[in-house]
């Protein structure tokens, strides 16, 4: 009964969120149906070779019926937490009052603001499958959220567990235009520490500590005409804000959908993407499941290949492309990407590995990450140029970025930084510190040791927070989407990846 209600609560409120005091037209005449949803009376249309082959058809009344919302855990009552409810059974909304693709409404567009920290409140919890749950967090005085943000960026969460401070990046899946809550969609990860502790301890009221927000993997619709988000798992959640907020703001170009998920029942956002495709014929959304089981399914079956994105998208390889998931997803994708023509400058990429708890994470993406990129610096970088970004699979293994300021000798580490050590030493300017610096032991790692506060979060290249200023030495960086060109131009460093077998002067 809680759990009915709960539903019940939901879809007015979603509803009322996507548009206020309706309900979602009929799809638009041409617009594709996604992955996983068949016309009723209609026969699924033929698969081109090397798509993923749709699992077989169910009887008649199983098709006919709704998919069963996630089962909660227990522990859902306890924590208020309740199934996200199926957008479509509110009424239906006539179609002349839907917006058409092309007509820009007045909602003001994304800003980013100045970083904010401190606490919001836990308004709401919802399942959105078995192991995912959103969190909507509130002011906590009920006014607006106190930062404005850009979609596809995250949040900082942190939390005193057991004596350690935990701290981890989550993406913002709601949109910008929602200002009186933000949504933070997190997977429960057996070896997270911090999804574990979300999952299990916090409840509706609770007070959460955050900072930001952060990130560069964004997209507002100013910079291309149409966009591909392809997606797998839990790193659906950037491209769910991106679409909402394209939606919301009624973007004209098209928008691809791609998404891969374990099972049926572990498509994230499964109603509201079916929602939301009706509403908006530009928006063309396409998922695939590894394996249906003996769940009712009716879509694509298989990983996202290369036939499976061409088939989806056409002309992709003019078109800007984000992609978010697994680390081992992701290179499949990027290497699928290659193969149809998609320039690497039209890619952005952004991983979800496992969650990093307070013990420093090992170096796992090492394994997939692109030959690592050299940065040399001689003295203060004040006035440094970037020499042009090579193509890793064409150019040598490291690009090298030299500084010159002659206002400011290089240092006697400067000298030592050309000829590696025995024992190399990072020098931390600012703290007045100095410790020693293995050859495969990260700046970040370095700081940690002898007590140099540098701040981070994600510990993977991705987020940008640790970033320092190197003013003496030359370090590689495995991966380095953290930095923005103009970051690199002024001998700017991610601490979480920056290694050398020489000596260092940073600005920490």
């Amino acid at each position: 009964m809680l759990i009915h209600y709960a539903r019940l609560r939901r879809i007015d409120g979603l509803v009322q969120r996507l548009t206020p005091g309706a309900t979602p037209a009929p799809a638009p005449a041409g617009n594709p149906a996604p992955a996983g949803a068949t016309a009723p009376g209609a026969a699924p249309a033929p698969t081109p070779a090397g798509v993923p082959k749709p699992a077989p058809a169910p009887p008649a009344a199983a098709a006919a019926s709704s998919p069963k919302p996630a089962t909660a855990p227990p522990a859902a009552a306890a924590s208020g937490a309740a199934p996200r409810p199926v957008p479509p059974s509110a009424p239906a909304i006539p179609v002349e009052s839907a917006q058409k693709p092309g007509v820009a409404d007045t909602t003001p567009p994304a800003k980013l603001s100045k970083p904010w920290s401190g606490a919001l409140r836990v308004a709401d919890i919802f399942y959105e499958t078995p192991n995912v749950k959103t969190f909507r967090l509130r002011e906590l005085g009920g006014g607006p959220i106190p930062f404005t943000f850009v979609p596809g960026q995250f949040l900082i969460f942190s939390a005193e567990v057991d004596g350690k401070r935990i701290r981890r990046s989550y993406t913002i899946a709601s949109s910008p235009t929602q200002r009186d809550y933000v949504e933070l969609t997190v997977k429960r990860e057996d070896q997270g520490a911090e999804s574990r502790y979300l999952h299990d301890n916090v409840a509706i009221g609770d007070h959460l500590e955050v900072s930001g927000p952060a990130g560069v993997f964004t997209f507002t619709g100013t910079e291309a005409d149409s966009i591909v988000l392809i997606s797998g798992g839990v790193g659906i959640t950037p491209m769910m804000g991106i679409t909402r907020y394209l939606t919301d703001r009624a973007f004209p170009g098209d928008i691809f959908f791609l998404y891969g998920a374990s099972t049926p029942q572990n498509v994230i956002f499964r109603e509201e993407l079916e929602y939301l495709r009706k509403r908006h014929a530009n928006l063309h959304v396409a998922i695939t499941v590894d394996r249906a089981d003996e769940t009712p399914w009716t879509g694509a079956v298989g990983r996202i290949s290369k036939e499976f994105i061409a088939h989806t998208v056409p002309e992709i390889a003019r078109r800007r492309v984000h992609v978010c998931g697994p680390p081992a997803m992701m290179e499949a994708v990027k290497s699928a990407l290659a193969d149809l023509g998609v320039p690497k400058a039209k890619i952005k990429t952004e991983s979800f590995g496992a969650a990093i708890g307070a013990v420093p994470a090992a170096h796992a993406a090492a394994a997939t990450a692109p030959a690592p990129s050299a940065l040399a610096v001689t003295s203060a970088p004040s006035d440094a140029t970037l020499a042009p970004s090579p193509d890793v699979a064409a150019a040598p293994p490291s690009a090298t970025i030299a500084l010159a300021d002659a206002a400011t000798p290089a240092t006697p580490l400067a000298a030592a930084a050309a000829a590696p050590s025995a024992q190399a030493e990072v020098q931390f300017r600012k703290s007045s510190k100095t410790g020693p610096l293995a050859p495969d032991q990260p700046v970040l790692e370095a700081a940690e040791a002898i007590g140099v506060a540098i701040d981070f979060s994600c510990r993977v290249g991705i987020c940008g927070i640790c970033v320092v200023p190197l003013l003496n030495g030359s370090v590689t960086m495995e991966v380095e989407e953290g930095l923005r060109p103009e970051d690199k131009a002024r001998g700017i460093i991610l601490a979480c990846q920056a290694k050398s077998a020489g000596n260092l002067v940073v600005d920490a």
